[in-house]
Order: C-alpha cells, then structure tokens, then sequence
C-alpha cells in the first residue's frame, strides 16, 4: 500500500486515545463496519508530524460506539500513545459496497451543494461527525446530513448534491 495515490485511499477512522496498559488504541469509526479492518492485509497510518505508515490490524471490537484495535507491533501503553491522531486509511477497493445513500467522507468532499431553488451554498470542505447527526460544512453553509428532510440527493458522478432550500444553512443568515 505505499504511498497510495490519495484518491485511492479512504479515510476510515481517526485514534483517539490509548486503551489500557497492552497497546490497545480507540478508533473513532467513519464506516459501518470498522470489524473488517482486521481482514485486511493493512492499513495506512496517517500521523500528524510523521510520515505515513503501513500497519496491520490484529483484531477489532466494538465498545461503546468506538472501535477498539490492536495493532501489530504496538505492545504497550507507550507505542498506543505515539498513535494517537493518527488517521486510518484503507485502499478504496478494500472497501465494502454501501447501501444507498451511506457514503464514504471521501467521495462527499469538494461536492457542490446547491438547494433546491439554486441557490449555491459552495463545496463541501469538511465532514463533522456529532452525535445527532453529521453535519457537511461548506465555506459558507453547515447542512445537517438528514436524508430527505434536508439533503434531497447527492450524484457523486455530477459531483453535487441538492439540500432543500430552508432558513439557518448559511453561516450569515
């Protein structure tokens, strides 16, 4: 996987913090099924001040809504603590087929969004996942990312998205 090109990579979760004493580390999961990490023959560690790394993901679970991973080589509390803010990222094809209307952050970046009357709201510059619901941030909008209350449709191919027209989405309203 060495220096994939970017667009063949997909962010796939974000560490967070080190889990107990045995080099345990939990993972934010920006996928649906964060267990098939382990299946894979690694993954790419992005850190932040650090060159990319390739790993391997010895096993997943879930606790809590976080993924708990052991990776191969980090042993103790120590080596956990050096990746955390590291970005997990997995080889596109890699990757599991989604269900309709579930996307990858990847493929939502730089999306045009427009609302239903036309009015341009810019591209989508960042994903925030909350609690609620994730929210798609432009230079100019934040769009909470409710399907068919708000965002009507997304064509990846046309690279653009169509949000309804409602008050508040504009950062200056």
């Amino acid at each position: 996987m060495a220096q994939e090109a970017e667009d063949n990579l997909v962010l796939v979760g974000r560490i967070t913090v080190p889990h107990g004493i045995r080099g345990e580390v939990k993972m934010r999961p920006l996928m649906e099924q964060p267990e098939i990490l382990a299946s894979l023959p690694a993954v790419q560690l992005r850190l932040p001040d650090a060159p990319d790394r390739e790993a391997r993901v010895r096993s997943v679970r879930m606790h809590l809504g976080a993924a708990m991973l052991t990776v191969d080589g980090v042993t103790d509390r120590t080596g956990a603590e050096a990746l955390h803010g590291a970005e997990v990222y997995v080889r596109r094809d890699q990757l599991p087929e989604l269900e309709p209307d579930v996307y990858y952050e990847a493929d939502l970046l730089g999306l045009a969004v427009v609302t239903e009357s036309g009015r341009d709201l810019g591209r989508i510059t960042k994903v925030l996942f909350l609690p609620a619901n994730d929210v798609y941030e432009t230079d100019v909008a934040l769009i909470p990312a409710v399907a068919d209350e708000i965002v009507l449709s997304v064509d990846l191919e046309a690279g653009r998205m169509v949000v309804r027209d409602i008050p508040g989405l504009r950062k200056d309203e």
